[in-house]
């Protein structure tokens, strides 16, 4: 019976130092990781249930793990299948908040917001900020010139 009480013990220990080690930075690196492998649906994985995301191109808020993967994560990889979002600087945190430039780049070969494709290469920069609480994002704020990204969709004349 002892034995049982030490590994339940052990055991619970070794969960939280598991859970403690996953730092919002980490978190951040492999939701961009699973962007860059065009996988919504392991994205949204990094996403808590009453995640709020805020997209620039979208303008307003929206709300819970599926919208956000189906109106801004989904719906920038169908649009840009090739996409590459990366960081640009060193992000800067504090706790639960980390900060950090970023480029994002691709080929509109996908339909964006209804309308098709135009084929053109697109590529902008822009600042998040991203919350994380207990492993998954709890806030998303992705700002940019989304006047410059509509520019670069433009079908070409």
């Amino acid at each position: 019976m002892k034995s049982m009480k030490v590994a339940a013990l052990s055991l619970v220990l070794f969960s939280n130092w598991a859970l403690a080690e996953v730092s919002p930075l980490t978190v951040v690196k492999d939701y961009m990781s699973a962007w860059n492998a065009h996988d919504s649906a392991k994205a949204a994985q990094y996403l808590a249930n009453d995640v709020v995301y805020y997209d620039a191109a979208s303008g307003t808020p929206v709300k819970g793990k599926g919208n956000a993967e189906k109106e801004v994560i989904g719906a920038f990889i169908k649009a840009v299948p090739d996409l590459t979002w990366k960081m640009t600087s060193k992000p800067v945190y504090d706790h639960d908040t980390i900060a950090f430039r970023w480029e994002f780049s691709g080929k509109n070969s996908g339909e964006w917001a209804g309308s098709p494709a135009t084929n053109n290469p697109i590529k902008f920069e822009g600042v998040s900020y991203i919350t994380v609480n207990n492993g998954k994002i709890t806030w998303q704020g992705d700002y940019y010139d989304s006047k410059k990204l509509d520019e670069e969709l433009k079908p070409a004349q």
